[in-house]
């Protein structure tokens, strides 16, 4: 493990951060604990001798999807009836990109 994952207020507000999650300091605060306790649990597994150990992340897999087959589509106006805002018979949604509408 290149660096210790070792707990601190500021690891909770940096994984936050990056996971866009606005926790205040109070939470922050609450959460050290379950964090210092998850990254325990990895600090564990490191440690394990797995030696001869064979992986199992391929056990028993085989080809899931279905066949892509064409279907009819279902009918519009029953859905855009269900839509928050319409425009021009599609769904209108605020811009992601780029500002205001």
């Amino acid at each position: 493990m290149p660096q210790d994952p070792s707990n601190s207020p500021s690891r909770v507000r940096e994984t936050a951060d990056l996971a866009r999650l606005g926790l205040s300091d109070e939470e922050c605060a609450r959460l050290e604990p379950e964090l210092d306790a998850i990254l325990d649990h990895f600090k564990a597994l490191v440690e394990l001798d797995l030696e001869g150990v064979e992986g199992t992340a391929t056990v028993g897999l085989q080809d899931v999807t279905r066949p892509d087959e064409p279907s009819a589509s279902m009918e519009a106006a029953p859905l855009l009836e269900r839509a928050p805002r319409e425009k021009d018979g599609h769904y209108q949604v605020p811009r992601a990109v780029g500002g205001s509408e």
